[in-house]
């Protein structure tokens, strides 16, 4: 798996290089007129997930807003069409710059290049996010904050620090799954009381939609053109976090490969190997019981985890929402020392994985082995998922999308009058 070609270092060196553009799209804005009607979004993932579902929601209002989805390739532009988004635009475009500059709302799940970040000044921005915080994030992270070295130099550090939180307190709306994630989120993103909202989160609206057994039955299918002629076996998934463009060190060694393959045939299990879409790892091991299963394979996530029997992790955020299946979560952090010291955690870690993780395969597989063997075994892992789910989601009606959507319209609307009224003389 090759790199995706983003680091940190890199993205915050053309953010700085980009301060003269974001400083004419503040002074244009200043002379345009933001249309309240008017609503752009744009997500790096595409139109999955919460944008998507976010998208869904607003379009669904008794007075919908223009919705127009900014989109950053020929790919994702007919992605969006098949989503059934009838405007797509360049976000990189005249049009796309225009349209961001005229647009009332801009809501976004990573940064604020996802629409045309240069015509954002003055907007309502929904910053969606797409996933929980366990690791820090923006200026909580020494990693997030780097330059590849140039912040040694005096100041530097500082001033990329005070471009990040001057960029994004400008968020008007956060929403999140939990008052658990406020602080971090506060923190990470320099919000004051009111801009993070425990809204749920509208990507994990899937999660809770439908009964129980159906959300079991609609992942299956999903999963299933995956698992060839495994269709009726456990699947367990492996999902790493991305690590800013440095290898996995979860990846097995040559003999681990092997154990898995043997733990994989006796217990009648498919194993799964999902790298983060921006990761890299020396993932080339195949057979019909262990599948590469890409983001390109399958752009979602969300729809697989009611299918899985059981979840391999290490600090990504899809711990947070494969908990509410009740599932067993094992958590492999082979690095957690470094990562610790180099990107930075929110949560206690010993906490999060019930008391212990592994550090190796060896040590996932006799897990594994436990659980799937050992009645007592997962009911203690079932019942830690439970706990951690009922921390991290307050909100389990699968109605996230349709909260923050109004909230975001009220936001809108409190701007609109505030500016017909006009300054107070």
């Amino acid at each position: 798996m090759s790199s995706g070609g983003f680091g940190f270092a890199k993205g915050n060196l053309s953010k700085l290089l980009s301060i003269p553009r974001y400083a004419s799209g503040a002074l244009r804005a200043r002379w345009v007129e933001r249309d309240p009607r008017l609503w752009v979004v744009g997500s790096a993932f595409g139109p999955v997930e919460g944008a998507l579902a976010f998208v869904r929601a607003a379009a669904a209002l008794p007075e919908p807003p223009i919705l127009v989805w900014l989109s950053g390739s020929e790919s994702e532009t007919a992605a969006a069409h098949a989503a059934g988004i009838s405007r797509v635009v360049d976000r990189d475009s005249s049009q796309g710059y225009a349209l961001t500059l005229e647009a009332g709302l801009a809501a976004v799940t990573h940064g604020f290049g996802d629409v045309n970040r240069y015509g954002l000044s003055g907007a309502v921005i929904v910053q969606l996010w797409h996933g929980a915080p366990l690791k820090k994030l923006h200026a909580d992270s020494p990693s997030v904050t780097s330059l590849g070295g140039l912040e040694r130099f005096p100041g530097v550090a500082a001033l990329l620090r005070t471009a990040y939180r001057q960029g994004t307190r400008r968020i008007s709306l956060m929403p999140t799954s939990s008052g658990y994630f406020v602080p971090f989120l506060a923190s990470a993103f320099d919000l004051l009381g009111g801009q993070v909202q425990v809204l749920g989160e509208p990507r994990a609206d899937l999660l809770f939609t439908g009964a129980e057994e159906d959300r079991r039955a609609a992942a299956r299918a999903v999963l299933a053109p995956h698992l060839g002629e495994f269709g009726d076996s456990r699947v367990v998934l492996y999902a790493p976090t991305w690590r800013d463009g440095d290898p996995d060190p979860g990846v097995p060694t040559e003999l681990q490969w092997q154990r898995i393959q043997e733990v994989c045939e006796r217990l009648d299990v498919v194993l799964l190997v999902r790298p983060h879409p921006l990761g890299v790892g020396e993932y080339n091991h195949s057979s019909p019981r262990v599948r590469l299963l890409t983001a390109a394979m399958q752009p979602e996530a969300m729809p697989l985890l009611w299918g899985l029997d059981a979840l391999v992790t290490d600090y990504s955020s899809m711990a947070v929402d494969y908990v509410v299946t009740g599932g067993p979560l094992l958590l492999l952090a082979p690095d957690l020392e470094s990562y610790r010291r180099t990107r930075g955690l929110y949560v206690d870690y010993t906490w999060l994985a019930g008391g212990s993780w592994s550090t190796d395969w060896d040590q996932v597989l006799d897990r594994l082995e436990d659980v799937f063997t050992n009645p007592d075994a997962a009911a203690a892992a079932a019942a830690h998922s439970r706990e951690l789910a009922t921390r991290f989601h307050e909100w389990t009606d699968g109605r996230s999308a349709v909260r923050v959507v109004e909230a975001a319209a009220a936001l809108v609307e409190t701007v609109r009058r505030r500016r017909a009224i006009g300054p107070r003389s």
